[in-house]
């Protein structure tokens, strides 16, 4: 099948099906039983033993179809390095928070006047620590002695 497609057209295969196989283990972890459990939330699977055993079904006989696609494309096992993820997911947190300062708040309607004094230096400290993880994970950031 390889031998069917462009470069662009495999590579393109490849991240699909790279990325249907995390979101399906990920599933699988939360049929398992994992639980996450922040400071302002939970999160758990709610599903009845029959609705999870349907779904484990599912799981298995797509994950065995990805690991016959990927052979007939003859994708590669490419090791990830968690730190992208975690660069990633800091830099959307960084313009997330800095979207939220009381004057951008306005789009949600008026805004108290001492909102911004109150809210933003420390919406603003957030957005720096979200900064400056990347740039640790990133390597940007010197490492303190």
């Amino acid at each position: 099948m390889k031998d069917k497609l462009n470069h662009s057209q495999w590579n393109s295969l490849r991240i699909t099906v790279s990325t249907f196989e995390k979101n399906l283990r990920r599933a699988q972890a939360w049929l398992d039983g994992m639980e996450e459990t922040g400071t302002f939330y939970e999160r758990k699977l709610h599903l009845s033993a029959k609705r999870k055993d349907q779904a484990r079904k599912v799981i298995a006989d797509a994950l065995q179809t990805v690991l016959q696609l990927g052979r007939w494309l003859d994708l590669p096992v490419k090791e990830e390095n968690a730190a992208s993820e975690i660069r990633g997911t800091m830099s959307v947190s960084w313009a997330n928070l800095l979207d939220n300062r009381a004057g951008k708040l306005s789009r949600y309607g008026k805004v108290h006047p001492d909102l911004s004094s109150e809210l933003d230096p420390i919406i603003e400290q957030l957005a720096e620590m979200a900064l400056h993880l990347s740039a640790i994970i990133d390597g940007t950031e010197q490492e303190k002695k």
